[in-house]
């Protein structure tokens, strides 16, 4: 077992313990570390862009979340009802997204809504029988939908197989006898199904926020690493990257990654107190 702490130490427990460390400290990555206290914490509360990376994380974070989770148990819930051969060709086909990179997907969007020769625009124009030049990309109000968008595709079909897998492991004796009982199928699906998926439906909502509350890979190749005009699109994740790679101000950057941290802890908590107490209130 030597091996396998001594590489959890190196690449895992040195570089957290390291990150605290840096938090109450000022480095550049090559001088010594000054200790500063809580300073690089209270740096970040008063820097606007900070501000304005957690509003925006949270807005693409519950906007994502929800039209995911949504559409994907929607999907799960068809499929498993009324796709009896073929069940197979959509775990395949709503998988396909995950297979491109972030990178790649974010760059056929970039195609997609350029505003000279994009396809969007040019269909619109189309449409309109006069060209159409619109700057998606560099408005405030739609590129946060256009990030959401992008999340939305790429994963969907990752929480379609997650529901998918919670309804086929519901006994169909269950839902059965609900209608032999003179249930509907949506008194079925109500008082039957959805009961006996809110564990599934955590773990899907829980996945959902720590992929939204680090979301970085999108927004940063949808705006080329600006964050879109005046940071309509800088999230934490980008605002950290910037400070700490770009700024060489490890401490700071070390500051909000425990503020990450501490927001990702904190709703976790809360999702499972909420769950348990639904959980028990049906049971």
């Amino acid at each position: 077992m030597a091996p396998f702490f001594a590489i959890f130490a190196v690449f895992s427990l040195f570089p957290v313990l390291f990150s605290l460390y840096l938090g109450f400290n000022r480095w550049d990555g090559f001088g010594a570390p000054e200790f500063v206290g809580l300073d690089n914490y209270l740096r970040a509360l008063a820097d606007p862009v900070f501000r304005q990376a957690i509003w925006n994380t949270v807005v693409v974070w519950i906007a994502s979340s929800a039209a995911t989770v949504a559409l994907a148990f929607g999907l799960a819930v068809l499929v498993n009802e009324f796709v009896v051969i073929g069940r197979q060709y959509f775990r395949v086909v709503f998988l396909f997204p995950l297979l491109v990179a972030p990178a790649i997907s974010a760059i056929i969007l970039r195609v997609m809504f350029s505003s000279n020769g994009g396809i969007v625009n040019t269909l619109i124009g189309a449409a309109a029988g006069k060209p159409f030049y619109f700057d998606w990309l560099g408005s405030e109000g739609w590129i946060k939908p256009l990030v959401v968008l992008l999340v939305v595709w790429r994963w969907t079909g990752w929480h379609f197989l997650i529901f998918l897998s919670g309804l086929q492991s519901i006994s169909r004796d269950l839902t059965e006898a609900a209608r032999i009982d003179g249930a509907s199928r949506l008194q079925v699906f109500l008082r039957v199904t959805a009961p006996l998926m809110l564990p599934t439906l955590g773990f899907s909502i829980t996945n959902a926020t720590l992929g939204g509350l680090q979301i970085f890979d999108e927004p940063y190749v949808l705006t080329a690493g600006t964050g879109g005009t005046d940071n309509a699109t800088t999230t934490l994740g980008m605002y950290l990257y910037a400070t700490a790679f770009t700024n060489f101000d490890f401490g700071l950057g070390a500051a909000v990654s425990w503020y990450i941290f501490a927001a990702i802890t904190l709703l976790t908590v809360l999702y499972h107190r909420l769950l348990g107490r639904m959980t028990a209130g049906t049971a």
